[in-house]
């Protein structure tokens, strides 16, 4: 697993604003960490995201977890 690099290119390519558990603020997390608002966990669309499948993330709630690669998800 790679970190994900905060590109504009990697932050175009993010889909945590459409996610269940999108907390309301925020976006990116793989990338920049956790939600400084409380995750209902709702289901999560990490993995139907590019930046998720290009860079061999697992897990996801990256919202919740913090960064990729960064500890246990």
């Amino acid at each position: 697993m790679m970190k994900v690099p905060a590109t504009p290119e990697n932050l175009e390519r993010c889909i945590c604003a459409g996610c269940p558990s999108f907390p309301g603020e925020g976006v990116f997390y793989c990338a920049t960490g956790q939600s400084q608002q409380a995750v209902k966990r709702r289901g999560c669309t990490c993995g139907d995201c590019k930046n998720f499948q290009e860079y061999g993330l697992k897990d996801g709630y990256y919202c919740a977890a913090g960064v990729a690669g960064e500890g246990p998800q």
